[in-house]
């Protein structure tokens, strides 16, 4: 049978209960953090009361202003974001703006692991992030962080809390793109379609190599990384569809907000509420 990229819908298994914005705390007050993720195609607002997660807006990433107004709608006591899309200098200067403090999270940010990669300079922070918050929600344990974003990126970090790094693969639409951009006739399909064991035709021949060659590479990774530590958990974040057969997916978190709770982690250590 092919991997059935719609079989399983990624959702979060540690969410915390939904707060309304504007709700009053009557006898604790109220700290509020917000994080930004930057990414490639997305930018990822989320909101963070008293430690728990809140809420998170998604939109197509856009200007300075349009990100401002966004934030504008919240009146946080800090602020921590990452990007790893291309230097904006002109964002960097309106975030420099804003009344509170803001956390601009690289690699090279302290971190409750031990970075362990030897080039810490070129980690993306979303990386770290998602790591930082695997370990958040699992301390203690080896976690295999898988993010499936625009690449796909697979980072382990010990119980010990020794993060030693990862691997970087393609993600599903780049893979589509390169297709059809690195060859003369084959079409650019989208991601969603039939997807059958043997491609009836270029369209369908092209989904199943790439959605189903997406999910073997996952499982034969998670399963690699189960042999030599049996006590493996894994979190999945990023994209929104995976499917595992049931022997892998019994020991997979799945968790859509992994990056921002690596941020707001990272936030409160920098205002020195813990490591």
């Amino acid at each position: 049978m092919p991997f059935n990229w719609h079989a399983l819908n990624l959702h979060s298994v540690c969410s915390m209960p939904v707060l309304q914005k504007g709700r009053k705390h009557a006898r604790n007050p109220r700290i509020m953090n917000l994080t930004i993720d930057i990414g490639n195609t997305r930018t990822k607002v989320a909101v963070f009361e008293n430690g728990q997660f809140v809420r998170e807006e998604k939109f197509e990433n856009a200007g300075p202003q349009h990100l401002l107004d966004v934030l504008s709608q919240y009146h946080p006591e800090r602020m921590a974001y990452c990007s790893v899309a291309a230097e904006n200098p002109e964002l960097e200067a309106a975030l420099r703006t804003l009344p509170y403090p803001v956390l601009h999270v690289t690699g090279q940010t302290p971190a409750p692991v031990q970075v362990c990669y030897r080039t810490p300079e070129t980690l993306g922070a979303d990386r770290l992030a998602a790591v930082v918050g695997a370990v958040t929600l699992q301390p203690q344990t080896d976690l295999l962080v898988v993010d499936a974003g625009t690449c796909i990126t697979y980072d382990f970090v010990e119980a010990s809390g020794r993060y030693l790094g990862g691997n970087i693969s393609p993600g599903v639409e780049m893979r589509l793109e390169a297709l059809n951009r690195r060859t003369a006739r084959l079409p650019r399909i989208d991601v969603d379609g039939d997807t059958p064991d043997l491609g009836y035709d270029t369209d369908t021949a092209i989904r199943a190599g790439v959605v189903s060659g997406i999910g073997y590479e996952l499982q034969g990774c998670i399963r690699h990384w189960q042999k030599r530590y049996p006590g493996l958990r894994i979190f999945l974040t990023g994209g929104d569809r995976f499917a595992f057969s049931d022997a892998v997916r019994q020991n997979i978190l799945t968790d859509s907000h992994l990056v921002a709770r690596g941020l707001n982690r990272l936030l409160m250590m920098s205002a020195g509420e813990g490591a």
